[in-house]
């Protein structure tokens, strides 16, 4: 079964089960059934107790890798190509007899004995006169072939001429054109062939014996060919064949004589070199180039041709001489008697003839190569049938000495131990041969060959492996196919070995699976349809080629009866199984599309659809793998077919998919984003639009598609992310006039933002608000009142959303966040959700009537603006995934994304008249980007205090100009004073950059709006401007930023519609979905238990399937027991605690530390600089283990320029007792999630989203915006973040659902003041051990909020007069207490208790922590009483819970082995009594802690050791150690 969530496995296991149990039916004996159970009881229950422990963790599964190199990935996991499928398929169809026998004269160099064998075609020659015996024999011949190819065009010639046998040939070739021709050669009447390759026939009058070359007759059949040569020394012709095949091609080339001899051809021309050469002539002779044909009176004379067309009769005869039987009264004749026909399976010669064929093959493909297998047993039927008794002959003829001779040359095969079972079948036939001839009544008893042979592949089942020899009885499985009593058991069988992986299908395809269960689709047997799908499914998981063999033979049909049928028995998955095979069908077939949507597909799907968002919205678990095929189904069937979809939209599917949107699993999000982009259409049809919808209503059902999946931009699951930037490339390409249009408004609005104009003049600017504030915001029409949006909705949520009522209750419904719509009609790009219970309640986050009318949409706050807006967000996505499907959508709309340099000054002056049309090739700062990529400072490093070199053209031109972080950090250390403004921040100052978008234009890749301006774009390392390629590079052009502006003509097409609204790319250009790419490649894994669990653990360990590595029961164990010993422990700690003299020092390789994260049960310590790079030290060895960028490869690697800065503000590690994750948040309010940090060069993004709104800067007039805040309650998987363009909101994400359920409007005053403040939350808590948050306010005040309930505070309290530099909630586990401090060293101490009549809560304590110097960090341990601060002094303190302080160490301590820098970040190890911090410069300073009473038994149990020799102590071993590959 498909698990589509780890936390679903345990409640889902008897359904994933569900499958084998019901392959197992009532119908199969107990003891088949008891043989067929696939899930030992025992290992389920370890199976759940397992997935119990796996629950608790996030971002796991095989999703969750957003790194960007899927195709890769893919390529590595899928580890086989098939190439079951032959490219040709050949027949043969013209067959040439020739018999030079001479009856009555022997050949002059062969001397018979007496009795010798005379048998000819079985008949003796001396019977009857030789012309009627000559004449009898080619008839037998003939027919003899016949039963193996009736459809050939026979031509005989009996003691033949070489003119004869000429035109024989050529007439053969003529009648078989390309396909194969069949060369029959008996030479038992005439000398054997000479060393020189010729082969004897006679003259007109018989007089003599006239020698023909092999090279003519090769000359004359041309090719395909297969030649059978049964005659003494027959392996000369072999060798001088192949020697003249050899010699061909250089005759070609030197002009040597044509082909067929030079003999007109009337025909079609044969292609020059598909079938010419000696690979594609098959040779079969009887016997080896010395050796004699055999003469016991036991074995005809043509025993060669006799085993090729007769072989039973010759097998049994054969038998018969050599077996006791024939002293028990069997003879020849008895043989010849057996009843029944060859093709009638259920008598006693066609079950002779079945086991014989399935004996052959199966030797044949344990013996054979595979691709010489393909050629010879399944290209052709005739071949296939005379290489399977060409084992015969050889078993036959190797007992009289004589060894036949093939080209292909075949191993030797006559000792292979079926052959064993072939004669006990025998025997068990002949055994009851008398009887029944003796009594026609009596049953044939079947042979139970079959059913041993599963018994024996089932034994293989339950220990076979990929690395293990293939089970040899597949042949026979596939023989028993063809049988009703063994079809069910086998194809059971067959299906466990298919879901064994990839490498299976493709063996079974190999051996020829295809041609049986293509078949099988034609039976109305009802026990067999759940699995012929389960085996449908595996097939076209590995080729979807099969689709057109499927379509020829009507096979939709059998899925869409078995999808709509109301048979209780078949399970959900299987339906979804159903549901993939019929969208594999329709995946770029349109045939397969119309005969679907013929068959009533699509009233099916939606069927089975409402059913199942049924269950859903009331709060099952719903069958979500089912939902989710349902929908990639419904998208694959209407995709570029106009037809399916105007009968889509006549079923209102949009308004029915909407409710999707908000679900909680991410790949049902992303299956309904998927269909909904489908329904938009890139290629106008002939008829100009959907057959039966005006373009009007067309237009107008896209609109209102692209108002439903605009929210989905913010969504937290890179997958649905990519699958919108998928289906925006769709809009770009079906809206190419009004999307090209938003591109030019685009352009002239950033050409104002860049030179300084007015924000007013552009279509962004609709008030004067800073860049936090949600409120609605009107946009200015563009044409008058008529280009105004107009909305009709039946639901206000959105509205409600940006009102700053209450505390923030924003609505009553949760959707996934995204844009805005406001009271104008405008969409504003916000992270806007509206809020609800906690109940996932599905409903549609925009009403199917919010769109705008088609002139309304155009430039001025339109819709498509926002699409655009949508695009480039998606393009700049932390996740490089969804950032290179986001650059392919522009790519379809021939733009790209390119990044402008600080260096702003080259820009004409703001007051400039007009603007140059050479701006209308540009677009776009970071008013319009979304998820954060934060450019590196361009300019260096200045020393505190030294002003910008150089006036500014622009008054406001600083704004621009990135800050180093290192420069501000230092000069946040050397001063002294403390700001006094309440409004201004007294976090540390950040690069500007961090906080927004670096400013990028959009430049059109065809030229076809001019070229670019005069603006600075950043180089590559080349000198070059980047070129498109997957992750996070940008497109170039040949328009360069110093090219000359474009010409009047040129100027008046960039403003024309006209000119934008050329046509497009071909939908060939569209990028692929993900989401139906990655849920196909399910279906290829493993999806029966307990094998799919051992497989999926396997890929993981090995790196080849995504997703974390499973957890060690054993280890996770170790770890929980070590976590609560160290918890206690904590806890215990006694008073007096105190900082240890012997400070450990490490050299973090970095300018300096913003974060610091200590490892809980290994000894490693995580550290990030000020441009993001991430290290991971070994702290007992002082060795970094491993370096990243936290951006990816958009940082730069080691050694070269980092390109893009990060501030990281918010470090964390996700699923602590499994291999864990490392959680980075970036002051811009980007997540990452990063796996593997620990192995060297081993990390990969696991998942990155947008936690807030980005940025917005509409002139250079406003404020930066708020850094981000961060705050994780891992025990209910919430993350809560502020900050970014709605920095007065708090977001509420739940990990494992991937999206944001709740935001938290924070006012700046109570609900009883009349008055409202405006206010930026800069600092976020939450409560352990409570459903509590608190937020800090940029005006000082602090708001306490139950989470339980409304969204309005519980309590506040403005504990200080200055700004806040930090808080920590419940310090040392303390329930209802709260430490805040400001940069002055003052801290207080609140209880949450002591609240009064007004909700103000109470300060009981307040101390003077510092003051010298200005504290820079605060940190609490979790478990333990102990609070720690410190300053850029280089100063730590050390405090209780209480205010009474422990311990301090001092810059100008004597024990200090290195001196240690401005401190920036402190971190407490969470389960020991370990204190890190970082500062300014490259130390990490590791500080241990004792308590005073109990020093000794603390330092023994809890702390580093002291190593008398060293002033640095020698920190403690780690049961837990990292791998041995991650040391450095």
């Amino acid at each position: 079964m498909y698990s589509l969530s780890e936390r679903q496995r345990s409640n889902s296991l008897s359904s994933t089960t569900a499958l084998s149990h019901q392959l197992s039916l009532s119908a199969l004996p107990d003891e088949l059934a008891r043989r067929l159970d696939l899930v030992d009881q025992v290992r389920v229950s370890e199976l759940v107790e397992g997935l119990q422990l796996v629950q608790a963790g996030f971002f796991t599964e095989v999703r969750h890798d957003a790194q960007g190199d899927d195709e890769d990935r893919s390529t590595q996991s899928q580890g086989i190509v098939s190439k079951w499928r032959q490219k040709e398929r050949l027949k043969t169809t013209a067959v040439a007899l020739v018999l030079c026998l001479n009856i009555g004269v022997d050949p002059p160099d062969v001397i018979k004995i007496s009795p010798c064998a005379r048998l000819e075609c079985w008949v003796d020659p001396l019977s009857m006169q030789p012309p009627k015996a000559l004449d009898t024999i080619g008839k037998n011949l003939q027919a003899q072939y016949e039963r193996w190819q009736p459809r050939a065009k026979y031509k005989m010639h009996l003691d033949p001429t070489m003119d004869d046998v000429k035109k024989l040939a050529i007439s053969s070739r003529r009648a078989a054109k390309n396909e194969r021709v069949l060369f029959h050669y008996n030479g038992h009447g005439v000398p054997r062939p000479t060393v020189n390759g010729e082969i004897w026939v006679f003259n007109k009058s018989y007089t003599q014996y006239i020698p023909m070359s092999i090279y003519d007759l090769q000359a004359w059949l041309g090719a395909p060919c297969i030649f059978v040569f049964d005659c003494s020394a027959a392996g000369l012709i072999v060798n001088s064949f192949k020697a003249f095949a050899e010699q061909k091609p250089q005759e070609s080339e030197n002009g040597g004589p044509p082909r067929n001899g030079g003999v007109p051809y009337t025909g079609p021309p044969f292609p020059p070199s598909q079938h010419d050469g000696l690979s594609d002539c098959i040779l079969l002779a009887a016997c080896g180039a010395n050796e004699l044909l055999p003469q016991s009176p036991h074995v005809p004379a043509d025993v060669f041709t006799a085993c090729l067309t007769t072989p039973i009769k010759v097998a049994l005869r054969w038998f018969c001489s050599r077996s006791l039987m024939r002293q028990e009264g069997l003879t020849k004749e008895l043989i010849d008697r057996i009843p029944g026909k060859q093709t009638d399976r259920k008598t006693p010669l066609g079950e002779l003839n079945w086991i014989f064929t399935a004996i052959t093959d199966t030797i044949a493909w344990n013996m054979l190569p595979r691709s010489l297998f393909q050629r010879l047993f399944r290209q052709d039927l005739l071949v296939a049938s005379l290489f399977r008794n060409f084992l015969l002959a050889e078993r036959i003829m190797r007992a009289s000495a004589c060894s036949p001779v093939s080209y292909p040359r075949l191993p030797p095969t006559h000792h292979h131990p079926m052959w064993q079972a072939w004669d006990m079948a025998a025997e068990m036939c002949l055994l009851q041969l008398p009887d029944l001839l003796e009594n026609e009544d009596l049953e044939f008893q079947p042979s139970p060959f079959f059913s041993e042979q599963l018994t024996a592949f089932e034994l293989w089942l339950e220990h076979g492996s990929s690395d293990k020899k293939p089970p040899e009885q597949l042949p026979i499985v596939l023989q028993v196919l063809l049988s009703q009593v063994h079809r069910l058991r086998a194809l059971v069988l067959l299906g466990r070995f298919l879901d064994m992986g990839r490498w299976a299908v493709d063996l079974a395809l190999s051996v020829g699976i295809f041609p049986y269960v293509l078949k099988l689709l034609q039976t109305t047997a009802l026990d067999l349809r759940q699995t012929l799908v389960f085996i449908w499914t595996k097939i076209l998981a590995l080729d979807r080629s099969c689709q057109v063999d499927l379509v020829k033979d009507s096979g939709q049909q059998y899925f869409i009866q078995y999808l709509d049928s109301s048979d209780s028995t078949s399970s959900t998955d299987s339906r979804a199984q159903a549901a993939f095979v019929l969208a594999v069908i329709c995946d770029g077939h349109p045939r397969g599309q119309s005969l679907a949507a013929g068959a009533g597909l699509l009233g099916v799907c939606l069927t089975h659809l409402r059913h199942s968002l049924a269950s859903l919205t009331a709060g099952e678990a719903g069958p979500l793998l089912l939902i989710k095929w349902l929908c990639l189904c419904l998208g694959k069937l209407c995709q570029d077919m106009p037809e399916v979809t105007a009968m889509a939209l006549r079923e209102r599917v949009p308004e029915q998919l909407a409710g999707l949107l908000t679900a909680s699993h991410p790949e049902l999000r992303a299956a309904a984003v998927f269909t909904l982009g489908t329904l938009v259409q890139v290629v106008d049809s002939e008829g100009g639009g959907l057959p039966g919808v005006s373009e009007q209503d067309r237009l107008a059902a896209e609109r209102a598609i692209a108002c439903q999946l605009l929210p989905v931009t913010y969504d937290g699951s890179p997958l649905v992310r990519a699958e919108l930037a998928a289906a925006l490339a769709r809009f770009a390409a079906g809206h190419a006039v009004l999307f090209k249009d938003a591109v030019h408004e685009q352009q002239r609005h950033a050409a104002l933002i860049l030179r300084g104009g007015s924000a007013g003049s552009g279509p962004e600017a609709a008030s004067g608000s800073a860049p936090g504030n949600t409120g609605p915001r009107s946009a200015p029409s563009a044409g008058g009142p008529s280009s105004m949006p107009t909305l009709e909705r039946t639901s206000s949520s959105l509205d409600e959303v940006s009102k700053p009522a209450g505390n923030g209750d924003a609505g009553g419904h949760v959707s996934s966040p995204g844009v805005q719509a406001t009271a104008a009609g405008a969409f504003s790009p916000l992270l806007s959700v509206s809020i609800g219970d906690s109940t996932d309640t599905l409903h549609s986050p925009l009403d199917s009537g919010s769109y705008a009318s088609a002139d309304a949409a155009r430039v001025g706050g339109g819709l498509y603006k926002h699409l655009l807006q949508a695009a480039c967000t998606l393009a700049t996505d932390p996740a490089p995934k969804v950032a290179r499907i986001g650059k392919a959508a522009l790519r379809v709309a021939d733009v790209e994304l390119v990044p402008v340099c600080a260096a702003v000054g080259q820009l004409a002056p703001a007051n400039s008249a007009s603007v140059p049309s050479r701006m209308h090739s540009m677009v776009s700062t970071s008013s319009f980007l979304g998820l954060a990529a934060m450019s590196r400072a361009s300019s260096q490093a200045l020393p505190p205090g030294t002003p910008p070199s150089g006036p500014s053209p622009h008054p406001n031109i600083s704004k621009w100009r990135p800050m180093s972080w290192r420069a501000s950090s230092r000069s946040l250390a050397s001063s002294a004073s403390i700001p006094s403004s309440p409004s201004s921040s007294s976090l540390p100052a950040l690069p500007p950059d961090a906080l927004m978008r670096k400013p990028f234009v959009l430049r059109m890749v065809n030229g076809h709006m001019g070229r670019a301006p005069s603006i600075d774009v950043l180089p590559s390392s080349s000198g070059r401007t980047p070129a498109m390629s997957p992750g996070n590079s940008m497109h170039s052009s040949s328009s360069g930023p110093n090219a000359a502006g474009p010409s009047h003509h040129e100027e008046h097409l960039a403003g024309s519609s006209s000119f934008l609204g050329l046509r497009q790319s071909s939908p060939t250009n569209l990028p692929a979905s993900p989401v139906y790419q990655d849920s196909c490649q399910h279906f290829s894994w493993p999806l029966l238990e307990p094998q799919a669990s051992l497989w999926r653990a396997e890929g993981k360990n090995q790196g080849w399937l995504g997703g974390s590595i499973p957890p060690d029961p054993t280890k996770m164990a170790s770890r929980i027991r070590e976590k609560q010993s160290s918890m206690q422990r904590c806890a215990q700690l006694g008073p007096g605690a105190r900082l240890k003299d012997n400070v450990h020092t490490m050299d973090s390789e970095a300018g300096s530390t913003l974060a610091v994260l200590l490892h809980p049960f290994r000894p490693l310590l995580t550290s990030v600089d000020g441009l993001g790079a991430v290290r991971v030290h070994n702290y007992r060895h002082s060795t970094v283990i491993n370096r990243f960028h936290v951006l990816g490869e958009a940082g730069g690697e080691r050694g070269k320029a980092v390109r893009q800065a990060a501030s990281v503000t918010f470090l964390h590690q996700l699923n602590e007792v499994q291999d864990g994750l490392l959680l980075a948040g970036t002051a811009d309010g980007a997540v990452r999630v990063w796996r593997n940090y620990a192995l060297k060069g081993e990390q990969r993004l696991a998942t990155a989203w947008q936690a807030v709104p980005v940025a917005q800067v509409h002139s250079y007039s406003q404020l930066y915006p708020q850094q981000a805040v961060f705050a994780l309650d891992e025990p209910s998987g919430r993350l809560y973040a502020a900050g970014g363009a709605a920095a007065s909101t708090v977001h509420t994400w739940d990990m494992s659902q991937e999206r944001c359920t709740r935001q938290i409007y924070v006012s700046g005053t109570d609900d009883k003041s009349s008055s409202r403040t405006e206010v930026t939350v800069q600092h976020l808590a939450v409560a352990r051990q409570e459903p509590l948050m608190l937020a800090g306010c940029s005006n000082g005040c602090l708001q306490l909020y139950d989470l339980r309930q409304s969204q309005r505070a519980a309590a506040s309290v403005q504990p200080h007069k200055t700004p806040m530099l930090d808080m920590v909630l419940e310090p040392g586990g303390l329930q209802n207490q709260l430490v805040t401090g400001t940069s002055s060293g003052e801290l207080q101490f609140v209880d949450f208790r002591m609240v009064d009549s007004n909700g103000e809560m109470g300060v009981w304590k307040t101390v003077e922590a510092h003051t010298k110097g200005a504290m820079t960090a605060m940190a609490a341990h979790p478990y333990s009483p102990l609070l720690a601060t410190a300053t850029a002094t280089q100063v730590v303190k050390l405090w209780s819970p209480r205010g009474e302080m422990q311990g301090v160490i001092r810059a100008t301590a004597p024990f200090l082995a290195q001196r240690v820098g401005p401190v920036n970040c402190l971190a407490f190890h969470p389960y020991r009594l370990l204190l890190a911090s970082g500062g300014g410069d490259s130390v990490i300073a590791l500080y241990p802690i004792v308590s005073a009473s109990s020093e000794h038994s603390t330092t023994t149990a809890a702390s580093p050791n002291v190593n008398a020799d060293s002033a640095s102590p020698t920190l403690p071993s780690d049961t837990d150690s990292p791998r041995p590959n991650s040391a450095s």
